[in-house]
């Protein structure tokens, strides 16, 4: 006998005795039981096709005791309020759970990229061949930043003497816009604006057609944007990570926080990078 089939067993004869008691007296103290006992079932790995054998065998004994017609009409009409409330409940709470469940395992998710992220900035080796490690780098982090958030395309610049894009990578779908829309992007009016909202940006709908550094990227402008600075410790600029269109959504507090955590980390490695370049 399977656990699930063990768990049915006390459900149902706990069914019967509930449904029972509100059939005899359909109060709202009685009708609560069906809440409860949705709970139950929820809670016992149980699923709708239970609930239903339950009712189905306690209404069948109930309606066994009924001699007139009206009688059975009367339970049946009760019988079908305990049964709606009790499955209503059920699927509320069953989806809670499997929302709860998604969202623990995004952020387990996110923490292990954040982990792996963080080791391969911290590694010394970054720094013994400054050009082809800031590259490397740069391609991990748009790779993981779209991962993080589910964006549809991520890029990320360095700026260095004078020039926006002295470095930069980029990681999107396969949708033929994108490397249009991110050769023509005005990287000189995102600093900007990120330097005025205090190093991270989180904007969509209709103010989007208003930024100046996607006024050049296109015609039509995409459904969201989230950027942050990346920022020397000496608090100069070193450059951007931007993110366009949450694929199913818009970007969210969470996904904003996840980026600057992000761009956190690349700055110390893009910093400690030039350090060791200036140095030689």
């Amino acid at each position: 006998m399977t656990d699930q089939s063990t768990a049915a067993g006390p459900f149902r004869a706990a069914y019967a005795s509930a449904l029972g008691e509100y059939l005899r007296d359909p109060t709202e103290s009685s009708l609560r039981v069906a809440y409860e006992l949705a709970r139950e079932a929820v809670g016992r790995h149980l699923s709708v096709l239970d609930l239903a054998v339950a009712h189905q065998e306690a209404l069948q004994s109930a309606l066994a005791g009924a001699s007139e017609s009206a009688e059975m009409q009367r339970l049946a009409r009760a019988a079908g309020d305990f049964f709606l409330e009790g499955l209503s409940t059920f699927e509320m709470v069953q989806r809670g759970f499997r929302e709860a469940r998604e969202a623990a395992w995004l952020e387990r998710r996110q923490t292990e990229l954040s982990r792996q992220l963080s080791t391969f900035l911290t590694d010394a080796s970054l720094a013994l061949d400054a050009e082809d490690s800031l590259q490397e780098m740069l391609r991990l982090v748009v790779e993981q930043g779209r991962e993080l958030v589910d964006a549809d395309c991520c890029v990320a610049t360095v700026t260095a003497e004078g020039q926006p894009r002295a470095a930069e990578a980029v990681s999107h779908t396969e949708d033929s816009r994108w490397p249009t829309f991110v050769r023509w992007l005005d990287l000189s009016a995102t600093y900007r604006l990120l330097r005025l909202r205090g190093g991270s940006a989180r904007v969509g709908g209709e103010e989007l057609a208003s930024l100046p550094h996607l006024r050049a990227a296109g015609d039509t402008p995409p459904r969201g944007w989230l950027a942050a600075s990346l920022t020397a410790l000496d608090g100069s600029e070193l450059g951007a990570i931007q993110l366009f269109d949450k694929h199913g959504g818009s970007f969210t507090g969470e996904d904003e926080a996840a980026l600057v955590h992000l761009a956190q980390m690349a700055s110390a490695a893009v910093d400690r990078a030039r350090l060791y370049r200036d140095q030689r």
